[in-house]
């Protein structure tokens, strides 16, 4: 039986029919290749900015529609200083753009932008790379140091369904090393999925710039095209080499293919108003946009791209660690937290360790870093502790009182919604093992 996926929602605001139009059509090619989406359309701004609010649940996704007034600007810059809506990737949906207007856009924190002409393609592609790793950034807040260094290579043959799979394999260890700034993450996405599409469709299978007009005019299947190119005797061998070295502070990654190569120069313009209106190009120029530094190598068949590390909270810097009234408990193996029975004056942030839950005996589940609390149910209803904790694992685990999540809640509107997506996960596992 096959598994059912969850459906992605997200606000659209447009009041363009051609745009709301690909929009809507977008999401049924998606819905077709099991990649389900949801848009809601809204014509209006403050119903569209509600639904955002309220109405999202497991997507932090916004298409907004292009206009050239100063409300537009400043709907964007409400969006990113409310604190309910931290962390929210703002897209643009646009007919046409001076260069001017685009720098101006990715300047105010636009992740990206989507031509119209784009849009059926490109929507569902940015919508899954975007959402695929979403749920890390729901608790970013509260997560300890978690560093990493990830150094290595990935080879992958010519198939772009492969890209978004790998572009989402290197974002785990992005994150891992600290990556945590969510805009930042999603930009760092979007070049790699870019520059390794570009690979091997311009690099490796010799799509050129008017080719792939002329494939995306008679609307061919992209993916298609590029899979039947690859059967060819002088393309089926080659391949694209992802080199990435990854820690806290800096990512590098190098995109190698086996093409003849290409001189960036020689690009057409894709601000320029003869190519505004094609469906595509715009990739490089995006990528220069994003990242701190890309070089190609003499004959273009090389790419390499570095991004800092602008997190918000990096190492050691928890927020959540400032909240705990008390200091630091350590546990060793056997040692118990608390008691059924006892008083629930405060819940537990578990920063490191494994920790076993016991009802009348009997172990009913474990807690680790990634639950990241333990205790809150009775803590949050006023109750005496239902069952006991004690560490299977050394553990360390920081108070919290109930002056301390009042401050926490303030602080990140947001984590009075993930505490009560956490104890609904809680309550239906329980109720699943009765």
């Amino acid at each position: 039986m096959k598994e059912k996926k969850d459906i992605i929602s997200f606000s659209v605001y447009a009041h363009s029919k051609d745009i709301i139009r690909a929009v809507l059509k977008s999401a049924r090619n998606a819905q077709e290749q099991e990649k389900p989406f949801r848009p809601e359309i809204h014509r209006e701004l403050y119903k569209a900015i509600d639904y955002l609010t309220y109405g999202q649940t497991n997507s932090r996704l916004f298409f907004l529609e292009y206009r050239a007034d100063e409300e537009f600007s400043r709907v964007i810059e409400k969006i990113r200083n409310d604190p309910w809506l931290h962390g929210t990737v703002i897209i643009v949906l646009a007919s046409n753009l001076s260069k001017f207007e685009t720098d101006s856009l990715f300047r105010l924190g636009v992740a990206d932008i989507i031509f119209i002409h784009e849009i059926l393609h490109k929507l569902p592609t940015v919508a899954s790379i975007i959402t695929a790793n979403l749920s890390l950034f729901e608790s970013q807040q509260f997560l300890s140091e978690n560093t990493a260094h990830k150094k290595g290579r990935i080879i992958l043959k010519n198939d772009t369904t492969l890209v978004p799979k790998v572009t989402n394999a290197l974002m785990e260890f992005c994150y891992a090393a600290g990556f945590r700034n969510l805009q930042s993450y999603t930009r760092i996405a979007l070049c790699l999925h870019e520059m390794i599409s570009n690979a091997i469709e311009h690099g490796n299978c010799a799509i050129g710039y008017e080719k792939k007009s002329k494939y995306l005019q008679d609307n061919l299947n992209l993916t298609q095209v590029v899979k039947d190119l690859a059967k060819a005797e002088e393309i089926r061998n080659k391949k694209v080499c992802v080199h990435y070295d990854i820690n806290g502070t800096k990512a590098i990654f190098r995109i190698v293919d086996e093409g003849k190569g290409f001189r960036e120069a020689e690009l057409p313009d894709p601000s320029s108003e003869n190519n505004m209106l094609v469906a595509h190009g715009r990739g490089i120029m995006m990528t220069r946009n994003f990242v701190d530094r890309m070089e190609y190598n003499g004959i273009g068949n090389e790419v390499t791209l570095e991004f800092s590390n602008t997190a918000e909270i990096r190492f050691g810097n928890n927020e959540l660690m400032k909240l705990g009234t008390e200091t630091a408990i350590h546990l060793s193996r056997g040692d118990v937290l608390f008691e059924a029975g006892s008083e629930s004056d405060y819940f537990y942030y578990i920063t490191s360790g494994r920790l076993g839950i016991y009802l009348k005996g009997k172990k009913i589940a474990e807690s680790t870093p990634e639950d990241i609390f333990v205790g809150e149910m009775a803590f949050l209803h006023h109750n005496k502790r239902t069952g006991t904790v004690k560490a299977l694992a050394p553990s360390t685990l920081i108070p919290i009182s109930r002056n301390g999540f009042i401050q926490m809640v303030k602080k990140y509107p947001y984590a009075g919604v993930f505490l009560a997506r956490l104890l609904t996960k809680r309550l239906i596992k329980r109720d699943n093992a009765d």
